[in-house]
């Protein structure tokens, strides 16, 4: 795919709306608004089993190290930037090794790391510019039964803030990546967002889900602790892990500002996120044309070049991720698409030159049909 696109989809604005789970899940749905993002990497192609790390600490700990590839390797498999896999194995390094068991998985946080310039995929024209202080989990998910774990069964892995409302720091705001890959019938996939020590004194969880908004129904959080817990009648995933962040490294007066950051940014996105498009009159003009043509891929093919195109696979929920495989992805449900016929799901961008429509076509095997436009020059 298009250089271009990666770009066009990484400024996609995040959905702002009330924490209903299912509104949130849908919002990418709705025409003329922009995508909610978050980056996904995906590796296929990986190396034979890994050589097994023996430890002298625990038995449950030793026997995950057996069962599992380590964090380093984890990091080793899906970055082109080794100074993670080197990070994983250092002295700021927390093996953690702990594990739950939620719907018919077996999830367990491996271990996580904190640093500057370990960013696991960096693009080349990025070299020199990842110099911002990130923290990193990896997280290996099998099956219960003891069958091989699918690859659409990837979990949402999501930072989780004691006291701080999900809506306000999430996958999005907390600018959250996910690579992710199956090896030997388990997927093991490693979590970065924002740097998380900072919040060592008020305590932080790693949750675990099936699909981003689902967080809003699996946990709930004590008003007066502010401490996140599982909703024991949730019936989907819903693991939750304390992190062991140093505290040393806590300082409240950061994580004070960083929330407040987030805050504000949720505010402004409520008083301008729906005004961007239609600010432009042009684009005003051209997606009013789009809507009242009667075929929008036959509109889209005479008034707009292709900038991508593939074939997607649904989940077993009805959602796809659309975008560049190793770059920013947004995830669209197609569940109550009609089949055969193209729809523009999604519209990011707010003037000529960064609008993108995105359409999908469900075809009669359940594939998915996915193409992305540009407008064509004037």
């Amino acid at each position: 795919m298009n250089k271009k696109l990666e770009d066009l989809l990484y400024d996609a604005l995040l959905p702002t709306d009330e924490p209903d789970m299912e509104l949130n899940r849908r919002i990418l749905q709705k025409q003329f608004k922009e995508a909610s993002v978050m980056k996904h990497y995906h590796f296929k192609k990986i190396a034979a089993a890994a050589a097994v790390c023996v430890l002298t600490v625990g038995s449950i700990t030793a026997y995950a190290a057996y069962k599992f590839l380590s964090p380093s390797q984890i990091a080793g498999e899906v970055s082109n930037n080794h100074a993670l896999a080197k990070a994983f194995e250092g002295k700021d390094a927390v093996l953690v090794n702990e594990t739950q068991e939620s719907s018919d998985y077996e999830i367990t946080l491996l271990g996580l790391v904190s640093g500057t310039e370990l960013s696991p995929y960096v693009d080349e024209s990025e070299t020199g510019k990842i110099k911002d202080s990130r923290t990193y989990a990896a997280v290996a998910v099998n099956r219960t039964d003891g069958k091989p774990v699918q690859d659409d069964e990837r979990k949402c892995l999501s930072p989780l803030l004691n006291g701080v409302e999900w809506m306000v720091a999430n996958n999005g705001t907390m600018d959250v990546g996910l690579q992710w890959f199956v090896q030997d019938g388990v997927i093991y996939e490693l979590l970065e967002c924002d740097d998380l020590e900072a919040f060592a004194g008020r305590g932080v969880q790693l949750g675990v889900v099936d699909e981003f908004c689902d967080e809003t129904e699996a946990f709930t959080m004590d008003k007066s602790t502010g401490d996140y817990s599982r909703n024991t009648d949730y019936t989907g995933t819903n693991a939750l892990f304390d992190l062991p962040l140093d505290q040393s490294k806590a300082d409240e007066a950061a994580a004070d500002a960083y929330i407040e950051k987030l805050k504000a940014s949720l505010e402004n996105d409520d008083d301008e996120g729906e005004e961007d498009i239609s600010e432009d009159e042009d684009v005003k003009k051209y997606l009013a044309d789009l809507e009242a043509a009667e075929d929008e891929a036959a509109f889209l093919k005479k008034n707009a070049s292709l900038i991508s195109s593939e074939i997607l696979k649904q989940d077993k929920d009805g959602m796809v991720e659309f975008g560049k495989e190793g770059d920013t992805q947004g995830t669209l449900n197609v569940s109550d698409f009609e089949k055969g016929v193209s729809k523009s799901g999604v519209i990011t961008g707010g003037t000529m030159e960064d609008l993108v429509i995105h359409m999908f076509t469900v075809n009669e095997d359940g594939t998915v049909t996915y193409k992305a436009y540009a407008p064509s020059a004037k």
